[in-house]
């Protein structure tokens, strides 16, 4: 098992290219090689390279994947951002997200909504900020987007998204208070129902956005007496705390997931993403514990009733190209599954850590389910940079009791 990694970096109006060759172990399914790895499952042989200009008010981000068993090639996140001020921008192309800035994707075990687990999504969004001038540690930030899903196989149309959020940050000395709220909604398509029942197309007009926008009714009601929201929602309150002392950087963040406004007063109690990151407190050292809980999604069928990233009209729920949008310990049923599909309320305990020793990189991933008996998925990677150029190192990963590991070398120009 063989990565071979080639760097290229030009140096002008801040540019830089990167070249990476990488040979995976495809004889068991290694939790972290796939898992929050950009949608793409190993393959013997991938090929990636990356391009990034940035001038003084545009960035251009280039990434395409290939490997040897397909013939095709795969464009990752890439888009151009423009920047109209310091405190306004818009960005079209394939990216993930402009909310949650605090969360570190490398270690963490995924975003609630969106991740590095599936691919990016195309879509088009605009970012902004206020700061309040009676109150200048009060800032404002929001923003809103439009993206496309794609037909894949249940899908006869191809839904909608649609994407905004607010923050709230208070800022003073040394702390950061923020509170945020991020709504994503899928709308519009048509789907085939290969059950027995008919499918359906809805409509995607302004007034049907209108609704999708305020998460307003609009499908008929389904066991029950209220007129269910149009569209499939997924949402979370944002919550994040953090203390700088010195150059130690403390973060305590919680997404509070919910779909309807049951989950919106927490009427499904704590469920979502908590997590601490302690940077710093080990020089050059960032630490990283997250604890994810679902177990109240079912916790009162009479009031709140809910299969987190499932719908049962867009059944292939909150994921894109066959992998969740969100954390990837959260699975879905199968179309073919509904409605006999089981109940899986998951806690998932994570550890995250990356850093230098001695000009050597380290960084270890390991997590597992307390909630059922199951054993620890880890990832751990080492290297040593050589000289400015060259760097070389280790990796092993586990898939329950099978281990498999490989080599990286990298070399920069």
């Amino acid at each position: 098992m063989l990565i071979l990694v080639l760097n290229t970096t030009l140096v002008a109006q801040e540019q830089k290219l990167t070249f990476k060759i990488k040979s995976n172990p495809t004889d068991s399914d290694y939790w972290w090689l796939e898992k929050n790895n950009f949608g793409i499952k190993p393959a013997n042989f991938d090929f990636r390279g990356s391009w990034k200009l940035k001038t003084s008010k545009t960035t251009y981000v280039i990434n395409i994947l290939a490997q040897d068993d397909s013939e095709k090639i795969y464009l990752n996140e890439s888009f151009i951002k423009y920047n109209f001020s310091d405190k306004t921008f818009l960005r079209m192309g394939r990216y993930y997200r402009d909310f949650s800035n605090y969360l570190n994707d490398n270690l963490s075990s995924g975003h609630m909504l969106i991740s590095h687990n599936a691919r990016p999504m195309p879509k088009i969004g605009l970012v902004t900020s206020k700061n309040i001038e009676k109150f200048n540690k009060l800032t404002f930030e929001g923003g809103i987007a439009h993206g496309f899903f794609e037909k894949e196989n249940y899908y006869t149309k191809a839904p909608l998204l649609h994407e905004k959020f607010i923050y709230m940050h208070i800022k003073n000395n040394n702390y950061r208070i923020s509170l945020g709220l991020v709504h994503e909604a899928m709308w519009g398509g048509a789907y085939s129902d290969g059950d027995g029942y008919d499918g359906r197309t809805f409509s995607h007009s302004f007034k049907d956005f209108l609704k999708i926008f305020t998460a307003g009714d609009g499908f008929d009601s389904h066991e029950g007496s209220h007129q269910n929201a149009l569209g499939n929602h997924v949402a979370i309150w944002d919550f994040i705390f953090e203390k700088t002392n010195n150059e130690r950087l403390t973060k305590f963040y919680y997404q509070h997931i919910f779909e309807d406004t049951s989950g919106l007063r927490f009427k499904n109690r704590f469920d979502g993403l908590w997590g601490l990151e302690l940077i710093n407190y080990i020089p050059k050292t960032n630490l990283l514990i997250e604890y994810l809980v679902t177990s109240n999604q079912f916790r009162n069928p009479n009031h709140f009733e809910k299969l987190y990233y499932y719908h049962y009209h867009y059944r292939l729920g909150w994921s894109y190209n066959n992998y969740i949008l969100g954390n990837p310990y959260i699975k879905l049923p199968v179309p073919e599954d509904y409605p006999n599909w089981p109940l899986e309320k998951v806690d998932v305990i994570h550890f995250g850590i990356n850093g230098e020793i001695l000009s050597n990189y380290y960084e270890i991933k390991f997590g597992r389910r307390t909630s059922i008996s199951d054993s620890f998925q880890y990832q751990i990677s080492i290297g040593k940079e050589i000289n400015n150029n060259f760097n070389i190192g280790l990796f092993i990963a586990n898939d329950n009791k099978k281990i498999g590991t490989g080599l990286v070398i990298s070399r920069s120009f």
